[in-house]
């Protein structure tokens, strides 16, 4: 089982890690060769001014996890409210179909099988595809009328983009490619809105 980090949080953890890389020659942030030659005072105030940055690249840290999480549930809730029908106009929920083409699996160019899946605005997922008896996972969004499909784990770089068409609302199709990690070829995606409950098919 693989943890994936939230793509706003990435950044931070490599940051972090470089700093942990570049202080492991050093003792509490000043060089062997200084903390040779400092006395026991010095070394004591070293010492304290390191906690200190310590904790308050922590608290930084924390803060920002904090606001990454909280991000996250507010995105979350709104997803469901657009799933639910509680929010959101007609065209912020689509219903997307692939068939035909090939999909990268295994460092191979299979054919893909067909399937299916649906969308909210603002809503990032997986979806599972398989090819040639092989299965593997696709990323796919769906952002303020723009549909991604094959992103990179920490990148929309290389995704295949298929821009909001009116012609959703009865249905529509058109031939994809991606440069993702599946390298998507001739792949047919069919996209249709699906309408909220109680309400008309109709975006402006």
């Amino acid at each position: 089982m693989f943890l994936t980090l939230p793509r706003g949080l990435v950044p931070l953890v490599m940051m972090f890690a470089l700093l942990l890389a570049a202080c492991s020659s050093r003792i509490y942030g000043v060089s062997e060769e200084q903390w040779d030659a400092m006395g026991e005072a010095e070394r004591m105030e070293a010492i304290r001014a390191w906690e200190s940055v310590q904790k308050a690249r922590e608290a930084r840290l924390q803060a920002e996890a904090e606001r990454e999480a909280a991000l996250a549930a507010e995105q979350a809730e709104r997803v469901a409210a657009i799933r639910s029908g509680a929010a959101g106009l007609p065209g912020d929920l689509i219903r997307v179909s692939l068939r035909a083409g090939t999909v990268r699996i295994g460092g191979r160019d299979r054919d893909l099988e067909s399937t299916s899946f649906t969308l909210a605005n603002g809503e990032t997922r997986t979806i599972e595809i398989h090819a040639d008896r092989y299965r593997s996972e696709l990323d796919v969004a769906f952002d303020d009328g723009l549909l991604l499909i094959d992103l990179p784990r920490h990148s929309r770089a290389g995704a295949a983009r298929v821009p909001w068409d009116g012609a959703w609302m009865q249905g529509a199709e058109t031939r994809i490619r991606s440069d993702g990690p599946h390298r998507l070829r001739d792949v047919i995606a069919f996209v249709q809105v699906i309408p909220p409950p109680g309400r008309p098919i109709r975006r402006h």
